[in-house]
């Protein structure tokens, strides 16, 4: 079962019901009209003499990657469930992307100005010092690196997150925003956990038992002994040979640490391989992550529980509560309800609530995340390719930041090292250059997550073929849709509804 929503005259939500009968002679006597099909919402074109609202309590299952919520009526009934899938782990290689870019072109704008410097006789003769913030001697301009000393005079301010923790608070509050739109919400309640990685290390162990004052080396003769019973004693290359030596992933003249994340146990020959081999090199650091518990999405949620319940609070002053899981699990066990995010957020609603009974009859909506805005003018860019015959040898005339692959100039050297200059010369005069090449977006263009109806029914777009000739929609795959037949119903709004 699903409730049809209804909104009053000023869009202002009333409570939903589930007399369709009545919904569908209001719509044809032009009493109301429809305003989303998913979910069904329905908006009044008259006063109504009494308008009904009660009392509304929305539940929050916090989440990184599935998030879930529920609205619960006092008497227990539940009138709306969901389940919020999040795009939070693309934001981390998203900020990546974008930190690399601005590198690139922080450097194209230095060099730039050493040529116009170089240009108009303009360089300065002398080294001049200067003294930056942490510093108590000046150091000289050779010395200064720029992204360290903006780096120093950037302070956080109170209460600072990290870019995909601040992605995820806003998700987690813009979801509220959606349910408000379409229920009038009077309380809230999310689930409040700080999470033990040490716990979390060791399920088995009660938590009363953890003294949290010790951490990973705790118990062992010290670092090297707990690599070893990490490993069991063995060669983590080869699992063959016994532990001779401990290498480190990162080296410290790189600034490589001196723990258990950054160290693996070989056997003598397989460290002289690491040594020699970048495809050993690589095969090491797989094997290493796997041994690596990763809290990624725990940590997230640590840092953004204590900014959600005290935005919540403001929001709704004497009305936000929270409980802990332990809480949930036990109202779950006691009313005998399935484990899934969206009832776990009915649980957490139907919490604070007394003498009720449960009701989850309700049919759960599917929210996907997209991502709502990309100004990018360039889509892509290829890269400046050399070729010897058929062979690909070389990319870009230097080396841009982040490649792997040889540049012309390191392809050149290792011609001039292996065959002289003139075999080397001869050998670059054979090349066959494709140049770099931009392609653009438009500015009519249609972003993931567009709403379009085709034969009278409803999608969700996921991308385009053909230059925009065809549509994908969300689960259809195998099927694509002309965009001449297609009609658009709503932009990307982030949040969509997809089932």
């Amino acid at each position: 079962m699903r409730y049809v929503y209804v909104l009053d005259q000023e869009g202002k939500p009333l409570m939903p019901t589930c007399r369709f009968g009545k919904v569908r002679r209001m719509l044809k006597s032009g009493q109301a009209k429809a305003v989303s099909t998913l979910p069904f919402t329905i908006r009044l074109t008259y006063k109504p003499k009494t308008q009904s609202r009660q009392a509304v309590v929305v539940g929050f299952d916090p989440g990184r990657t599935n998030i879930g919520l529920a609205a619960v009526r006092e008497d227990g009934t539940c009138l709306y469930r969901a389940h919020c899938t999040t795009r939070n782990k693309e934001i981390a290689k998203l900020m990546k992307d974008r930190l690399a870019s601005r590198r690139a072109s922080r450097r194209g704008e230095r060099l730039a100005r050493k040529r116009l410097a170089k240009k108009f006789h303009t360089t300065a003769k002398k080294l001049l010092k200067r003294i930056l913030p942490g510093c108590k001697e000046p150091l000289a301009v050779k010395d200064i690196i720029n992204t360290e000393a903006r780096f120093n005079n950037r302070l956080r301010p109170q209460g600072w997150l990290t870019p995909s923790a601040t992605q995820l608070l806003r998700t987690h509050l813009n979801l509220l925003k959606k349910i408000q739109k379409i229920l009038l919400v009077t309380d809230v309640v999310a689930e409040l956990n700080r999470f033990a990685f040490m716990q979390l290390d060791t399920p088995g162990v009660c938590k009363k038992n953890i003294d949290f004052t010790h951490g990973a080396l705790y118990g062992t003769d010290g670092l090297h002994a707990a690599i070893r019973e990490q490993q069991q004693g063995r060669c983590l290359l080869c699992g063959y040979r016994e532990i001779e030596h401990f290498h480190h992933i990162i080296p410290r003249s790189k600034l490589g640490s001196n723990t258990i994340a950054n160290l693996a146990g070989l056997c003598e020959k397989c460290h002289e391989l690491v040594h020699k081999n970048a495809a050993a090199a690589e095969k090491l650091q797989e094997f290493k992550s796997g041994l690596e518990k990763k809290y990624g999405g725990t940590s997230v949620l640590n840092q953004i529980i204590p900014a959600l319940m005290r935005t919540l609070s403001e929001r709704f002053s004497g009305h936000a509560y929270a409980t802990t899981g332990w809480q949930t699990k036990q109202f779950r066990e006691d009313h005998e309800l399935e484990k899934d995010h969206d009832i776990d957020a009915y649980c957490i609603a139907a919490s604070i609530l007394q003498q009720i009974t449960t009701n989850i009859s309700v049919e759960s909506y599917e929210i996907l995340q997209f991502r709502k805005h990309s100004r990018a003018n360039i889509h892509h860019q290829t890269e400046r390719t050399y070729k010897l015959g058929k062979e690909l040898v070389a990319k870009n005339r230097h080396k841009r930041m982040d490649q792997k692959t040889d540049s012309l100039q390191e392809w050149y050297e290792d011609m001039f090292a292996k065959y002289g200059e003139k075999q080397a010369n001869k050998l670059r005069s054979k090349l066959t250059v494709q140049k770099s090449t931009r392609h653009y977006n438009s500015k009519e263009r249609l972003l993931p997550g567009t709403i379009f109806s085709y034969e009278g029914s409803r999608y969700v777009l996921t991308g385009q073929l053909t230059g925009g000739a065809y549509y994908r929609a969300y689960g259809q795959e195998k099927k694509n849709f002309p965009a001449k037949k297609v009609s658009i119903q709503c932009q990307n709004e982030g949040l969509v509804y997809v089932s």
